[in-house]
């Protein structure tokens, strides 16, 4: 199939790659369907594994009878009733059948993935500003149509990350799968540089730093979530 070569080229040669993608200058409405077509059927798999082993773990944790439980019941301090641990479990609700939840899933899947490209084009798309890789004449289209691109590409890193769902084994697979998910980061600012014509490296430095800005929010919001119950409680 050509799209795959072309995704593999891209993932093996991200340089070069979406500079050829790129020359071909795809329009967005393209490069759109292209994304919903790849990405859409994959976030649902995802969504309904996650919702499996969500439901998988919730069974372990609100069993008293678990493995989970019998080894943390050996070792509970004295002031601890085992008993009282058991009427709290047996009393939380029960976890909604997965028949209920899938179609939502279904229904949101789409504006999962909308909201992933748009997300990820809006930061991409300013912190290449900041580094000055934004041309005049480029605007955020640009952008838009790079980000398409790129998550359709992306769409084999997705796939291998399925595995880390797998039983036993995920456990495993889940450094390997981290590893590819930062590369697929990394890989958008090749897309990035190539659509607006600047430096691939002020185009991996953009996705960086966007990863920086949003792991530094989020410690902020947990430092300042920490802040707040201090002080509720003094």
């Amino acid at each position: 199939m050509p799209e795959l070569r072309i995704q593999w080229d891209c993932i093996r040669h991200p340089g070069p790659g979406f500079q050829r993608l790129a020359a071909g200058e795809p329009s967005l409405l393209d490069a759109l369907s292209r994304m919903l077509l790849w990405r859409v059927p994959l976030a649902l798999v995802e969504g309904a594994l996650a919702c499996w082993s969500l439901a998988a773990l919730y069974g372990r944790i609100s069993d008293p009878s678990s493995p989970l439980w019998q080894a943390v019941a050996g070792s509970l301090p004295a002031e601890i009733e085992w008993k009282e641990i058991q009427g709290l479990l047996r009393e939380l609700p029960p976890f909604p059948e997965l028949s209920r939840i899938l179609p939502w899933v279904a229904l949101l899947t789409p504006l999962y993935v909308l909201s992933l490209w748009l997300h990820d084009a809006v930061w991409d798309h300013g912190c290449l500003w900041l580094l000055k890789g934004v041309k005049r004449t480029a605007g955020f289209r640009k952008t838009l149509v790079a980000e398409a691109e790129v998550l359709t590409v992306s769409s084999l890193g997705v796939l291998a990350g399925l595995l880390a769902y797998l039983p036993k084994v995920g456990l495993l697979l889940a450094l390997p799968t981290g590893l590819l998910g930062m590369y697929f980061w990394i890989l958008r600012g090749f897309a990035l540089a190539a659509f607006h014509g600047c430096p691939s490296w002020k185009g991996v430095l953009a996705t960086l730093l966007h990863g920086a800005l949003l792991i530094g929010g989020m410690l902020a919001l947990l430092l300042l979530t920490g802040v707040v119950l201090f002080l509720a409680q003094g």
